[in-house]
């Protein structure tokens, strides 16, 4: 994947944090859903529902110093925190840098390979490797990881031949930086 338009010069994006932004809209839908069906319970009725008067004159007998009152606002306080945090925090890249093809203009165009094609690189290379039967690969922007299985008993042999083909293949690609690769290796039985 390559882009050389003005509009975007950056491929390698972070994703978008989805889960706090989802977290925070269900906790404000249901406590303006809950408002709005009182209001209306009060408006219709012309009295709030018990459900209504009973919590509030429990917590109107709550003082600001009553360790109920503390413990609940320091559990609010700190899922509060947590969800900020893991709003501002970037999330994880993923896609892998290429290096630019010998030629192509330094600087004015970015090319990436995602971390799923990055694993699925790995995955063919590794599956090239004499003794090895099957193979999976995971990949994140620094680190490649092969699981590889095999009926051989040289496991050691296989697994160093596995990392080395893997690790020469994505610098043969042009990842830059070249991630880490390990690799596990299980010998089933005969």
């Amino acid at each position: 994947m390559s882009r050389n338009n003005a509009r975007s010069r950056r491929l390698r994006r972070r994703p978008s944090r989805v889960v706090p932004a989802t977290i925070v809209a269900v906790v404000l839908l249901a406590i303006g859903s809950l408002t709005a069906v009182a209001a209306i319970a009060r408006l219709v009725n012309g009295a709030w529902a018990t459900q209504v008067t009973r919590p509030a004159r429990s917590v109107s007998a709550l003082t600001w110093g009553s360790s109920a009152t503390i413990v609940t606002g320091a559990v609010l306080a700190l899922i509060g925190l947590v969800l900020l945090v893991a709003g501002l925090k970037l999330g994880a890249f993923r896609t892998a840098r290429l290096a630019a093809p010998a030629g192509g203009e330094v600087g004015q165009t970015d090319y990436v390979i995602s971390t799923r094609g990055l694993a699925h690189l790995a995955a063919a290379q590794a599956d090239d490797v004499d003794g090895v039967d099957r193979v999976s690969a995971s990949a994140s922007g620094r680190k490649v990881h092969v699981a590889v299985t095999t009926a051989s008993e040289q496991a050691d042999r296989i697994r160093e031949r596995v990392q080395a083909g893997v690790a020469g293949r994505l610098t043969a690609a042009g990842v830059s930086p070249a991630p880490k690769v390990t690799a596990t290796v299980r010998t089933k039985g005969i």
